[in-house]
């Protein structure tokens, strides 16, 4: 496997489809998904139980790995298991004089002692990724209610500068 960077003790990897288990795992391990398991360790399949029904996460990845503006990215311990997530869209924008935006979603580590730690080096370096890659600004999208990850963003500088509005589809 092609690792983007060594942070130490975790590496950032580009997600394979060896990885959607683990990433629908880790999404799912939030107070903010319908499947919440509470949990200090990466949930098991047997915890999580049956996906979304019609959920198509093959066919989404696909979508993700073919588009050369999306980055789909895995945080691997030293064991090589996936204890983050998160994707980074380039979008660009006319706003900012044509600049491009990099916006994270799906942002996830696994809760333990180290959380923070690894939050806070893999963050720094998605952000600078994101320059590399052309981005002007990184926008990171999280719910309302994740008011604890609220207060870890602003700590590396992060502002609450827009409010963003949600229609379901």
């Amino acid at each position: 496997m092609d690792f983007l960077v060594d942070l130490g003790d975790v590496c950032v990897a580009r997600a394979t489809r060896e990885h959607i288990s683990a990433i629908e795992r880790l999404l799912a391990d939030d107070p903010t998904s319908p499947q919440h398991v509470a949990t200090t360790n990466l949930v098991s399949d047997d915890m999580l139980g049956e996906g979304p029904q019609g959920a198509d996460l093959e066919e989404a990845f696909a979508r993700i790995d073919a588009d050369p503006n999306q980055d789909l990215f895995v945080v691997l311990d030293d064991g090589d298991r996936a204890i983050g997530t998160m994707q980074l869209s380039l979008l660009p924008t006319m706003a900012r004089g044509g600049g491009i935006r990099g916006v994270v979603t799906g942002a996830r580590i696994r809760a333990g002692a180290d959380s923070i730690i690894i939050a806070r080096r893999v963050v720094g370096w998605l952000a600078e990724h994101a320059r590399e890659r052309g981005a002007r600004v990184l926008i990171i999208i999280t719910d309302k209610n994740r008011a604890h990850i609220h207060g870890f963003y602003t700590t590396m500088g992060f502002r609450q500068s827009h409010e963003g509005l949600v229609l379901p589809l």
